[in-house]
């Protein structure tokens, strides 16, 4: 009887000293990437706290033409002394508007990948927990892969979900488990995200989609995997074995952009390279559209009002070109900034509408 409790008891003792070691390795793996999210994100954050400080400086500073740079004046030589004080302090607001949301969206980037690294990601999904009335996994099905994707949404707050596909872009997961419940399609291989990630074999960013859960525009960086046996990311679809994908919050940069003191006739907006809005400084109605953005990603022109992929200013910042533009739009001539926005293979736009008028009835433009 000694000899079997003694045995049991060795028997227990060296499971621990294997179970709970490799538990402990992966709680210590847990928290350092937790830390380096977190200083990632105070980096962002401080970064965020400097440009607005800058913007406030230039929103509230008087216009002065003598502090019109000499390139300002060669841009806007045909132009008079309001069209130029509007260009040199908008210029600056325009790139600092760009800067700021490229660094959020390599901040995301960042901290998806490290997600992705994480050896339960890596680990091959298993296609036949697949059930279609759940549109995916069941609640309780791979719980590794969901509590990593739980456990980065609960720390980076810029993420709404965030979900995994497998290569042939059917959904295996999606987190939080209410949204995957909500989905109306359960193949996503007409988007573009998916496309993109694929076809370049490395992350991408999408332009704005409606959301086939939710109905809402959002915005999604995707991050291709591949199978161990051979980690090359050179388009080798043969190797792939699913998506991690993460949609960015746009409501968190709509309040950014009309949290700004900008004057009433003055609007900034962030545009995709369909010419899709965004989000924008001003929250009136917009005598200026954008596309319309279908539920299979499409763009179609309005039929309405001045089209934003229609100005010159638009087709110049896809183009990866800063500068400014004085365009027609709904009869009122406007000064238009514009600076590109950048990441990775994408590239998308700030456009700051300002009317050349001093008439205080201009509508802002979204």
């Amino acid at each position: 009887m000694l000899k079997y409790n003694v045995d049991i008891y060795t028997e227990n003792y060296l499971l621990s000293t294997i179970r709970y070691p490799l538990m402990r390795r992966i709680l210590y793996i847990q928290i350092f990437l937790s830390f380096i999210i977190l200083f990632i994100g105070i980096i962002s954050f401080l970064k965020f706290q400097d440009d607005r400080i800058i913007f406030e400086r230039i929103i509230a500073q008087e216009d002065d033409i003598s502090t019109i740079n000499n390139n300002s004046l060669l841009l806007l030589q045909n132009n008079n002394q309001t069209e130029l004080s509007i260009y040199n302090k908008n210029i600056i607001i325009v790139q600092l508007l760009a800067n700021q949301l490229e660094t959020k969206l390599n901040k995301s980037a960042a901290t998806l990948e490290l997600a992705s690294e994480f050896p339960q990601i890596k680990a091959l999904p298993n296609a036949s927990l697949i059930n279609p009335s759940f549109h995916g996994i069941p609640k309780d099905a791979d719980m590794e892969k969901r509590q990593v994707a739980q456990n980065f949404l609960s720390i980076d707050k810029d993420f709404g979900r965030i979900f995994y596909l497998m290569p042939n872009d059917d959904m295996y997961f999606e987190e939080p488990f209410s949204v995957q419940e909500n989905l109306t399609r359960d193949n996503f291989a007409f988007r573009d995200y998916y496309k993109g990630a694929v076809s370049t074999g490395d992350t991408y960013l999408g332009n704005v989609i409606i959301s086939a859960s939710s109905g809402l525009p959002q915005v999604n960086i995707a991050i291709p995997l591949y199978s161990s046996a051979n980690g090359s990311k050179n388009n080798n679809t043969e190797n792939l074995i699913g998506l991690l994908i993460g949609d960015q919050d746009i409501p968190s940069i709509n309040n950014f952009l009309q949290s700004l003191p900008l004057s009433e006739n003055e609007t900034a907006v962030y545009v995709d390279n369909n010419g899709q809005i965004i989000a924008s400084s001003s929250s009136l109605s917009p005598p200026l559209s954008s596309p319309i953005i279908s539920n299979q990603g499409q763009s179609s022109a309005d039929d309405g009002d001045c089209n934003i992929s229609s100005l010159q200013s638009f087709k110049d910042v896809i183009a990866d070109k800063s500068g400014y533009n004085i365009e027609n739009i709904n009869d009122k001539e406007m000064l238009i900034l514009y600076a590109p926005v950048k990441f990775k293979s994408t590239i998308w736009g700030v456009l700051f509408f300002s009317p050349l008028s001093n008439d205080n009835n201009n509508k802002s433009i979204t």
